[in-house]
């Protein structure tokens, strides 16, 4: 799968962009503030409904500018087939998408048509941040080859929401606190397998990807499912009661699991340098990508937000010969072009030269 055109109107200072893509590597490179990083917004608009960089979409429209649009033509392999794919926020908060010209009505259908992987300076919370960052991680994962997931998630988030919310009541519903609590477990118990199973088919993934790799030991990666693992989660939470109803909130389930990355033994957080943890999550989405391909028969589309910046060069040239060997489309960007000429020479290719919002190739 790869994008083989791209149209971008007033996002920040992007205000009319259009881009004839290159299957493989697409190298932006241009001074800081030159809207490299709002094309990789734009993409993500395209593929997730929202912005990597801010929460209010409102405040991504160009200045001015009543809505953003951005819209690409999107080529799948397997089957084959061409689709446009677009997108468009106005200025008062209103959202649409769209495929070959029919409504989309949700999130999840946009991440479908286009599957991404983001890594930008935000990425490395992956292993130095909370478990939410390592959930979100999993969720990208097991969404991608469960189709029953995202409504089960749903269904579950849903169902925790209204349990909490009785907890932090006044005066409790008992009946009700049971009923919500009964149709938690299964939902909670269902999550848990998929993402248990999900992490099993992973492991061995990251483990070939790591080996590409210098320096990072020998890794080791364990699911916490969110409660004990000697209890059923309806025993965990039976355990728990006194103390929900104290605390107001649900403490143990599938919303508070966990993927603990471990090297040599130790918590990864704890005994990498700060550039051995920006390759590790580059190995671990790496990893995700490889297993989403051999799952899928698809292959995601990298954003890469200012690569130079991140990685030295030696690295740099082992996750772009991992990215040539996924055979999947991405986007980089840096500040200068002489970080990339060596880089990409030998493989195919294309430069683009982004200054004062504008596009030019070459």
């Amino acid at each position: 799968m790869h994008i083989t055109y791209l149209e971008i109107h007033q996002v920040r200072n992007l205000r009319s962009v259009t881009l004839d893509c290159h299957s493989m590597a697409n190298i932006v490179y241009g001074i800081n503030g030159s809207g490299k990083t709002s094309l990789l917004e734009s993409l993500y608009l395209l593929g997730r409904g929202r912005s990597f960089r801010h929460r209010d979409l409102r405040l991504v429209v160009s200045h001015q500018a009543d809505e953003l649009v951005v819209s690409a033509k999107v080529k799948k392999i397997d089957p084959q087939r061409l689709y446009q794919l677009g997108v468009k926020r106005t200025a008062s908060g209103q959202f649409a998408a769209r495929l070959d010209g029919k409504s989309i009505q949700t999130a999840a259908q946009l991440a479908t048509l286009l599957p991404l992987q983001l890594i930008d300076a935000q990425s490395f919370n992956l292993l130095e941040g909370g478990p939410l960052q390592r959930r979100q991680f999993l969720d990208w994962g097991v969404f991608h080859v469960e189709q029953s997931y995202s409504q089960l998630w749903g269904r579950f988030q849903k169902t925790l929401k209204q349990r909490n919310q009785l907890l932090r009541h006044g005066r409790l519903d008992d009946d009700s606190l049971r009923a919500w609590t009964a149709e938690l477990i299964p939902l909670g118990e269902q999550i848990s397998a998929y993402r248990k199973r999900y992490v099993e088919g992973l492991v061995p993934h990251i483990e070939t990807v790591a080996k590409e790799f210098d320096g990072l030991g020998a890794l080791d990666v364990e699911y916490y499912q969110g409660w004990n693992d000697e209890m059923s989660l309806g025993e965990a939470m039976a355990f728990d009661h006194k103390r929900d109803l104290a605390v107001g909130t649900t403490s143990h389930g599938a919303h508070k699991a966990d993927m603990r990355v471990k090297v040599d033994g130790a918590p990864a957080a704890d005994v990498l340098s700060r550039g051995q943890t920006k390759l590790l999550v580059y190995a671990l989405k790496l990893a995700q990508a490889t297993y989403f391909r051999d799952k899928v028969g698809e292959s995601c589309v990298f954003l890469l937000d200012d690569l130079p910046a991140e990685l030295d060069y030696h690295h740099r040239q082992q996750v772009v010969s991992c990215l040539y060997g996924l055979n999947c489309q991405f986007f980089v960007t840096g500040v200068d072009k002489k970080d990339f000429d060596v880089l990409v020479k030998d493989n195919a290719h294309q430069m683009f030269h982004m200054e004062h919002g504008a596009i030019t190739v070459g």
